[in-house]
């Protein structure tokens, strides 16, 4: 046996009914102790008798009695810190104690100052760290616990709380934590006043946070302009603050495109316009971020307020419409955006280190329809492009007639591995180039789904047949002779675009005029599908009615749920351009 399992059964830990003594708060068991013992009464991890009752006292209670004349009794305890190094005062911050956090406070204060190391006992309490180098007011700012932030920020001010083993200090802990909607909307409103407090009463403010962001990169990466303004009112030089990516704020602004984002975009060029000429570890500045992930509004925003930053390429020669025709959200927009963003315009000539241009890399990639390439009124515009370094045209790439000099070109898009996620930005690969066969797929399935159903329905007529005649019995009914048509409506247009569907497949590829083909047929068919959808729906809605006549509630509550296809076909087309527009 090791000296160190020696050591371990040489312990005595705390008696079970001293445990439950001090998880309860009950200070009689304790009586009749001697003082100077209830230190060493302990649990496997160290846990003092104020750590037990602390930990188990989940809700703030009113009554301080019991950790008043426990200190009383031992003051020791008021220090003793556990085997994570957490001491009762990182306890009653985890857990939100405020009452029991103003008792230690006064507990401390009581014992005096110690001459030997200077501060007095409540400082030395309040600055005492666990084995993450957290403080209290580390603990108060991860939990949410605005009222013990307040308190442990107005008795220690003047003390400047560095960042711990995670390079965080409690501002950029709070800056960090995100809550919005539903249960969590009071958390969020805590968050705010933890920043608040923060920020009103300590006297000297660290910023820092993980991999070298400060509570500033945390506001703008969350959409949290509120907070960006508080800190730029203490600190407005933060803005030229970069991580170990090389990101400024304002990069993270333009990256995570939220609905508030845009707003954090011009309160950071408001307080500093040259931020959008800082570049990361690639070069890239936050316009090239914004295009990578169609934040219309950030782009808008930084090429108003500071247009030259437009000029700027990163370490491969791209401009920000490169990165627009080798994205996958970019893409989309990427002969677009000139027309959003006028000084964009002259950048589709640009050329990279490569000497490919943004409609190079777009006609390499395949990623954008055909037609807005190949069609005549764009002809001179990709003469004016020119040669790249292969000395390759748009044309010559469109007609797919070098597959050695596309490989080169799809070889040289590397993804950049950089950023606040620690992952290569999506860029367009090979395998993508099949998106528009798998949306025929999709359309096809859809289609077939479709006309299926108002197949079925326009022989199982609803309320049946006469018996005599052989003829539906709610011929008559205004509601049955809607359901009639509209059935009919959405079994033809979905047959059509099945038709449509199996014609092109016996076209098959023949060339670069079957893209314009494909591209057409596509157009068409989602049309005709997203008018037989409603149709389907208006069907199902009238013939319910019309079945259901006689129960005028039920009938009518039937209708209702049926409308709410609108409210859902609503939300599926204006989330969507809301996202890419960004509001």
């Amino acid at each position: 046996m090791n000296s160190s399992d020696q050591q371990m059964n040489s312990i005595t830990y705390m008696e079970t009914e001293l445990y439950k003594a001090a998880e309860a708060g009950n200070i009689n068991p304790f009586n009749d102790r001697l003082p100077t013992s209830l230190n060493e009464l302990l649990t496997p991890k160290k846990n003092s008798i104020l750590h037990v009752y602390l930990e188990h006292q989940r809700r703030e209670s009113e009554s301080t009695d019991f950790v008043g004349q426990i200190i009383d009794m031992c003051p020791q305890l008021l220090l003793q810190a556990n085997t994570k190094g957490k001491t009762p005062l990182h306890l009653a911050a985890r857990y939100g104690h405020s009452n029991a956090v103003k008792v230690l406070i006064d507990r401390a204060k009581n014992l005096g100052i110690d001459p030997e190391n200077g501060p007095a006992e409540e400082k030395k309490m309040l600055r005492m760290t666990n084995e993450e180098k957290d403080t209290a007011l580390h603990v108060a700012a991860r939990n949410i616990q605005a009222q013990v932030v307040e308190i442990l920020t107005k008795e220690d001010p003047e003390f400047s709380y560095s960042a711990n083993v995670h390079g965080e200090t409690p501002l950029y802990i709070a800056a960090n934590m995100r809550f919005v909607n539903g249960k969590f909307k009071r958390h969020e409103e805590n968050r705010k006043k933890v920043i608040d407090e923060i920020l009103s009463n300590c006297e000297s403010v660290e910023y820092s946070g993980s991999h070298g962001r400060t509570a500033l990169h945390a506001s703008a990466m969350h959409g949290d302009h509120e907070t960006a303004r508080k800190i730029l009112e203490r600190d407005a030089s933060l803005t030229r603050r970069t991580d170990d990516n090389g990101w400024s704020p304002l990069h993270y602004a333009a990256f995570f495109p939220l609905s508030t984002s845009f707003l954090t975009v011009i309160l950071l060029l408001k307080h500093d316009v040259s931020a959008a000429y800082i570049v990361d570890s690639e070069k890239r500045t936050a316009l090239h971020l914004a295009v990578v992930r169609g934040n219309i509004a950030a782009m808008r925003t930084i090429a108003i307020t500071c247009p030259a930053c437009c000029e700027l390429v990163d370490s491969r020669g791209w401009n920000a419409l490169h990165y627009a025709a080798t994205t996958l959200k970019g893409a989309l927009t990427a002969m677009f955006f000139p027309r959003l963003i006028p000084k964009f315009d002259v950048l589709i000539y640009e050329k990279d280190n490569d000497g490919n241009t943004p409609l190079h890399l777009l006609a390499a990639l395949g990623n954008f329809r055909q037609r807005y390439l190949s069609s005549d009124c764009r002809h001179a515009y990709k003469k004016m492009c020119g040669l790249n370094k292969q000395n390759l045209s748009v044309d010559d790439i469109l007609g797919r007639n070098f597959p050695e000099e596309k490989k080169k070109i799809l070889e040289s898009l590397k993804n950049v591995r950089s950023g606040p996620l620690q992952r290569p930005i999506t860029m367009m690969k090979e395998e993508d180039l099949s998106i528009t066969e798998r949306g025929i797929e999709a359309h096809i399935v859809v289609a077939a789904l479709v006309a299926t159903v108002t197949f079925a329905a326009a022989f199982t007529m609803p309320g049946g047949y006469k018996n005599e005649q052989g003829t539906a019995v709610l011929i008559k009914n205004a509601a049955f002779a809607v359901f009639v048509i509209s059935d009919a409506i959405a079994m033809v247009l979905s047959t059509s675009a099945i038709f449509m569907h199996f014609y092109w497949a016996l076209l098959g590829k023949r060339g670069q005029v079957e893209e314009d083909i494909k591209e057409k047929f596509s157009d068409w068919t989602s049309t005709l599908i997203i008018c037989a959808i409603p149709a389907m729906v208006i069907a199902f809605i009238t013939g319910s009615y019309a079945l259901l006549a006689p129960s005028l509630w039920l009938a009518i509550t039937i209708c209702f749920i049926g409308v709410a296809f609108i409210f859902f076909a609503c939300k599926a087309y204006i989330v969507p351009l809301r996202i890419i527009l960004n509001y």
